[in-house]
């Protein structure tokens, strides 16, 4: 027998059982301040998306955890940054989903990179971890609020003119419009008749949405939208060309603090729902952390609630 080779086979084996302790040591006692979490998103051209990545900086800073984020509109490149951060060796990504086949390669790279895959709004199957809102349960809520409003202003017989405000390019949201026409259409005791629509996902793009409702052939009494951003354009738009009353009303999603003001002031802008998505930060760091620490409790679906405002509860609301 070789004595000198079996000791150096022994010693190599040692020394690998060491390192993989040592490793799964390391894993079980990372600290906060070893840990990087990268979060990509769409392009910040919205009020709630721009909080949000605020309050995710602030809670990083406060626990000691690296943060990281690129914020793009253009898919490719939202792709090109999760290739980056997974390059980098991230301890977690964190993506908003807006669309499932285009992002589902760059998950299996990430997650066969070792790092968790957390989905944001959309969900992966497949993926470690999940935060999101059943987005039709979401649009029946704007619908309800809108509803309620409806059924105080007309009744059975009238006709409301709507127009929706929407963003088609994400899956997401076209369920979440579903769902404010089905609540509408149930609701009401009135007819509901859609007669414009537009995507008018960011402020600007409302701007124009609104002054093509103005357009449309017909006096427009209801426009329901996605989000707040989108809204507030059009708001300012219809304040523009003095279009209001008491037969006009908006309804939004999101609380943007814009919109907030707005319905404040008791104009036509009617209604919101508030996702708590600002507040939520510290969760949703918490479960990148949870992730990159291996803590089992961090995975899975992770499912967030809402609620309706209007005139009656908006002060509750306002900073």
């Amino acid at each position: 027998m070789n004595v000198k080779k079996v000791l150096t086979g022994t010693l190599a084996a040692a020394m690998t059982t060491s390192m993989m302790t040592g490793f799964v040591m390391a894993e079980e006692t990372k600290e906060n301040s070893d840990i990087t979490i990268a979060y990509v998103t769409s392009a910040l051209t919205t009020q709630i998306f721009r909080d949000q990545v605020t309050a995710l900086e602030d809670y990083c800073k406060e626990i000691g955890v690296n943060f990281v984020y690129t914020a793009q509109e253009d898919e490719a490149k939202q792709l090109e940054a999760c290739d980056n951060y997974i390059s980098m060796g991230v301890d977690c990504l964190m993506v908003h989903v807006t669309n499932v086949d285009m992002f589902a390669d760059t998950m299996k790279a990430c997650q066969e990179a070792g790092i968790p895959w957390f989905s944001y709004d959309t969900k992966m199957e497949g993926d470690d971890a999940y935060y999101g809102w059943n987005n039709y349960d979401l649009g029946y809520a704007i619908g309800e609020n809108a509803a309620a409003w409806v059924n105080e202003n007309f009744g059975e017989g009238d006709v409301v003119y709507a127009a929706s405000n929407n963003y088609p390019s994400a899956a997401f949201l076209v369920t979440r419009e579903q769902g404010y026409k089905d609540a509408l259409d149930e609701k009401c005791d009135a007819t509901i008749e859609w007669v414009a629509e537009a995507n008018g996902g960011t402020t600007d793009r409302g701007v124009t949405a609104g002054e093509n409702f103005l357009q449309c052939g017909y006096d427009l009494n209801l426009v329901c939208a996605i989000n707040d951003s989108g809204l507030c354009g059009v708001y300012q738009a219809f304040q523009a060309a003095g279009y209001d009353g008491d037969k006009v009303a908006l309804f939004g999603c999101d609380s943007d603090p814009e919109a907030l003001e707005a319905i404040a002031e008791g104009g036509i802008y009617k209604g919101t729902i508030n996702t708590g998505l600002v507040n939520l930060a510290p969760d949703f760091i918490d479960i990148c952390v949870g992730l990159a620490k291996g803590d089992e409790s961090a995975k899975g679906d992770h499912w967030g609630d809402f609620i309706m405002i209007t005139k009656d509860n908006v002060q509750d609301w306002l900073s």
